[in-house]
């Protein structure tokens, strides 16, 4: 006796279901100050936070130009440390003489947004409405946040092979759903 093929995608669409609950859950965090996380377009650029995801599990982070910023993609694969931290570091200094703005910094994790926040770019070329001034010869005017919140004493950086990709994946689930799905099909 077969199945109904109804059975089957209703299976299929409360695993996946159950897989993007538990990617978004909301305990991913960036650390910032304020609203929103300032980026300057210089070198040592840090993205760190948190995530409750195991240590050596892979992640993504992404920071994307919005509206009016000049048009920009950047991101880094990195490896979550012990007690669910990661810190990635950006070299965004040939940003710096294009239009600066808003962006999102975006973390991933097989593919799928676990957690997104707003952000701003400081270049040379800010718009005119903007508070924000870039002087990458004085760290007291530029907008990134103070030394003392930059110095990381376990900084994991993207090198080598993970280093400007974005990290693929499926899923264990989604992997044992697949193979269940393609297994029936074949008993057809």
């Amino acid at each position: 006796m077969r199945p109904p093929h109804s059975l089957i995608a209703l299976l299929l669409v409360l695993v996946v279901a159950s897989t993007t609950v538990v990617a978004s859950d909301g305990l991913t965090t960036i650390e910032h100050q304020g609203d929103e996380i300032i980026l300057d377009a210089a070198q040592n650029q840090q993205i760190r936070g948190t995530t409750p995801f195991e240590q050596g599990t892979v992640i993504g982070v992404r920071v994307k130009s919005v509206g009016d910023t000049h048009p920009f993609l950047v991101s880094k694969a990195v490896r979550v440390d012990e007690n669910g931290s990661f810190t990635v570091v950006f070299d965004l200094s040939g940003l710096a003489p294009l239009r600066g703005g808003p962006v999102d910094v975006v973390v991933r994790h097989n593919q799928s947004t676990i957690h997104e926040l707003d952000g701003r770019l400081v270049t040379e070329n800010m718009p005119e409405n903007s508070t924000l001034t870039y002087d990458p010869s004085n760290p007291e005017t530029t907008a990134t946040t103070s030394p003392e919140t930059v110095t990381s004493t376990t900084t994991t950086t993207a090198s080598g092979p993970l280093s400007g990709v974005t990290v693929p994946g499926l899923g264990i689930t989604t992997g044992v759903v697949a193979t269940l799905v393609v297994a029936l099909l074949a008993r057809r």
